[in-house]
């Protein structure tokens, strides 16, 4: 596999760069609410909260204070009807100001490890306060209470406190489409398109959540799975015990705006959402209106087969909740993404991110220039021999799509020198789904491993180009057909 250090400098300078165009988080102690008067440091209820964050139960995570000492100061001062997930989020955790929370659930998770922490505090080394802090279930407002009063029922409602979320606007509907104009036809797919992929990536992400959360409550018992020993080394290199571990899903918004304008969108233009200027953007060759096409741009859509290896990922045994998070591509920080180790979801056209690994991969996925935008194939940079330069799809009458399509496994070292990136990615949905198919199939995934490793028991960087048979839009089966592997 050829190597990336020719490419570090470049590398580090777009780091730098996305970072100079994004906000790369608030900490508490300079919120928003920092501009108030701050009457709230005298007061004892805020002597405790730091007390608590302090405390030896909560020094291993580095979340979980902020939480804590963000909502009780927001209470303390009287704003507790301003505590909800969407403003946490924003303040506490830096998401954007249009993040959906039904699809990121971090701010839920580190709830409930919050409760249990709280909990866990004042049972141990913090039995001798006097006051003790609840949050109870259904809400984010904190509850300051004297231990030598009754504790408040917490299977009573929550305080009447305006915490939840409004509910979300309608999808408004798109301007027909006048059949008189040219390429109608052609474009008449989206409608219908966009529908049945919200409704698959509710149901997907709502089954996400469920279990996700359902695993945290319990221990994570029901998810365990047996792994082999180099498996175990591999995944655990990926979450590492003292490290962060960002497993981002691919934007499908943006692969219809892609298709739609032919434009090819950077790193840095989506990080800054520089791509959604309408001044910026190249004319929409289509018959969909430009309205549409910046609607198009930032809705927050994913495939069903990003959610379902993101919902399987979850399940690995070394998934930590305080250190692993679930996030969409255009909600990951580039501070995150340089200092953490990286899952990534989806092809580069559908998740940015995948440009920071991209010079050093030899399976390029590129548009064929023949079928507009939306027609790829994957090119061999560096080819051996038996091996094509050019892996095509091909089709096959009465199918959806080609017969034969192709997936990219790539893991490889951080370029910023923190952590490592595994990219799991191909043609269309198909190709990604065979890529992950292969890294959770256990005992074919541990067979692979044992044949690279190396004599000191470590495993190298590696890249695999894999080829899957697409039945009706589904891997049926996978094999590999030209792997890289560091050093050889």
């Amino acid at each position: 596999m050829p190597g990336c250090n020719s490419c570090k400098p470049g590398i580090n300078v777009l780091f730098t760069e996305i970072a100079s165009t994004r906000d790369t988080g608030v900490q508490p102690e300079t919120t928003t609410i920092e501009s108030e008067p701050k009457p709230y440091r005298q007061d004892p209820r805020w002597a405790l909260a730091r007390r608590v964050a302090k405390s030896a139960t909560f020094a291993r995570s580095e979340q979980l204070p902020k939480l804590l000492l963000y909502v009780c100061k927001m209470a303390i001062l009287e704003r507790g009807v301003e505590i909800n997930e969407q403003r946490i989020g924003v303040d506490v955790y830096g998401k954007s100001p249009d993040y959906d929370p039904a699809i990121d659930g971090i701010v839920r998770s580190h709830a409930t490890r919050l409760r249990q922490k709280l909990e866990s505090y004042f049972q141990t080394e913090g039995r001798q306060e006097t006051t003790k802090i609840e949050i109870p279930r259904g809400g984010y407002v904190p509850r300051f209470y004297s231990l030598e009063s009754e504790a408040p029922n917490l299977t009573e409602a929550p305080q009447p406190v305006n915490n939840a979320l409004p509910p979300p606007s309608a999808i408004p509907e798109p301007p027909p489409l006048d059949p008189s104009l040219p390429g109608t036809t052609r474009r008449q797919w989206i409608i219908p398109f966009l529908a049945g992929l919200f409704i698959s990536c509710a149901i997907i992400m709502a089954i996400l959540h469920l279990r996700h959360d359902a695993a945290v409550e319990a221990g994570r018992s029901d998810v365990i799975q047996t792994e082999t020993e180099i498996e175990r080394r591999f995944w655990d290199k990926l979450f590492p015990k003292d490290g962060k571990t960002f497993i981002v899903y691919g934007d499908s918004g943006l692969v219809l705006y892609e298709t739609v304008t032919g434009q090819d969108v950077t790193l840095s233009d989506y990080v800054s959402g520089m791509y959604r200027d309408s001044n910026r953007a190249n004319p929409v060759a289509s018959a969909v209106s430009q309205h549409m096409t910046f609607d198009l741009a930032g809705r927050r859509y994913s495939s069903v087969v990003d959610l379902n290896l993101a919902l399987r990922l979850s399940h690995l045994p070394q998934w930590n909740p305080e250190r692993t998070a679930t996030v969409f591509a255009r909600d990951l920080r580039p501070a995150d993404a340089s200092s953490s180790n990286l899952i990534l979801v989806g092809s580069r056209q559908a998740n940015p991110w995948v440009s920071l690994i991209e010079p050093s991969m030899n399976f390029i996925l590129v548009p064929d220039g023949k079928r507009g935008f939306s027609g790829f194939y994957f090119v061999n940079r560096h080819p051996r021999k038996e091996e094509m330069q050019q892996y095509i799809p091909q089709d096959t009458p009465g199918n959806l799509g080609a017969s034969t399509v192709y997936g990219d496994v790539t893991y490889s070292p951080n370029p910023s020198g923190q952590g490592m990136i595994l990219s799991l990615s191909g043609l269309w949905m198909t190709g990604t789904q065979s890529a992950g198919n292969f890294v959770l199939n256990g005992p074919l995934f541990s067979k692979w491993l044992q044949s690279i490793v190396g004599p000191d028991g470590t495993i190298p960087p590696f890249e695999l180009l894999i080829s899957t048979k697409n039945l009706q839009g589904n891997s049926t089966d996978f094999s590999i057909v030209a792997e890289r592997v560091a050093g050889r």
